[in-house]
């Protein structure tokens, strides 16, 4: 029994000196970076799915029928009133030459029929012609005007269709899909081009119904993809729920954001009351086991573990609830390797705890 008591002793008393030589050979205080927790106003939110849309995202189709000649690439940009199809006009160009030639003899029918009730107007005064005769001839005059202006119209109707045969885009845009291929012969009204603007982009967001009165106070919410992260300001809402899902779309404005189309995100709808709340990053949350915690630095750089409860949170900031009060200095980073009790190094203006770098957050 008194050897055992022996090797304890001795077993103490290594252990001791041990850490009484770490301690002498001066090991620096692991740095820190802090915040000092803050009294904000926060509301409660929901994060609710949305997807990135284009303003227009349309199907051009064919506006007249014949065989496919031209074809933009897919994949390529082109800009407003630029040729993306060609539809072969060669049946059109004949059509045109026939409506010229109706034209023409219809002006000549006109012209003769004008210059005969002329004639006939002046043998009638002279009691040369018959009046019924002279009637006629207005008549005839009238029906050839009347050919006139349809044979013109057939013309224009033709020209019109020529112009049909080069689909022009009516936006700067993407051509993200091509519906029709080569050599095909497409009809009046088939699809042939899908166009995206890929500018002044938005979001189709789907809140409930409940978070109008919310988002009706709003101006900007919080938005997060596989991209990254940031403010988008809302464009418009529309208050009208389907009568399953009884959600309302809402619409933001993505154009500061270099997000592609149809990509899917977060966004952050408000679902209470904005309250004043003492609010920490949440960078400052220890995640453990038994519990979330905070490290607060003391008067003499030691940190201090303080269990906490968390609230509401609204983009980077959580609220805290525990023996935390605004003014305390809380870590954000360099919490994973902390003791209780343990001195610290605080690093000025928060820079990067690797040395020579600054923080980018």
């Amino acid at each position: 029994m008194f050897k055992r008591k022996l090797l304890l002793w001795v077993s103490l008393f290594s252990i001791a000196a041990a850490q009484t030589c770490v301690n002498a050979q001066g090991f620096p205080a692991p740095p820190v970076n802090v915040v000092k927790a803050e009294i904000k106003n926060l509301s409660p939110v929901s994060w609710v799915s949305g997807t990135v849309v284009s303003r227009n995202n349309s199907q051009l189709a064919a506006e007249v029928s014949g065989r496919l000649i031209e074809l933009v690439e897919l994949g390529e940009y082109v800009k407003t009133g630029d040729v993306i199809a060609r539809i072969d006009d060669t049946t059109l160009l004949l059509q045109k030459k026939e409506d010229l030639a109706s034209v023409k003899r219809a002006q000549s029918q006109l012209d003769f029929l004008k210059s005969e009730v002329e004639r006939k107007s002046t043998l009638a005064k002279r009691n040369l012609s018959a009046i019924t005769d002279l009637d006629e001839t207005i008549s005839q005059r009238e029906v050839a005007q009347s050919d006139l202006n349809a044979a013109q119209a057939r013309l224009a109707k033709t020209e019109q269709n020529l112009e049909f045969t080069r689909l022009k885009a009516p936006f700067n845009g993407l051509v993200a899909e091509r519906l029709s291929n080569l050599g095909e012969y497409v009809n009046n009204g088939n699809a042939i081009i899908r166009l995206v603007e890929v500018t002044n982009l938005e979001a189709s967001v789907f809140a409930p119904l409940t978070a109008y009165r919310y988002l009706n106070k709003a101006s900007m919410l919080a938005v997060e993809s596989p991209l990254g992260k940031g403010m988008a300001s809302i464009k418009s809402l529309v208050p009208v729920g389907g009568n399953r899902s009884h959600l309302m779309e809402v619409r933001l404005d993505m154009s500061t954001f270099d997000w592609p189309v149809g990509l899917n995100i977060k966004v952050a709808v408000a679902s209470g009351e904005t309250k004043p709340v003492l609010a920490v990053p949440r960078d400052a949350l220890v995640l453990r086991r038994e519990g979330t915690s905070v490290f607060r630095i003391k008067s003499d750089n030691t940190a201090e573990q303080v269990s906490v409860t968390i609230g509401i949170g609204a983009g980077e900031l959580i609220e805290v609830l525990g023996d935390i009060k605004a003014g305390d200095q809380i870590v954000i980073r360099g919490a994973e390797r902390l003791r209780a009790g343990q001195a610290v190094q605080i690093k000025p203006s928060n820079e990067s705890l690797v040395s020579g770098k600054q923080t980018n957050e």
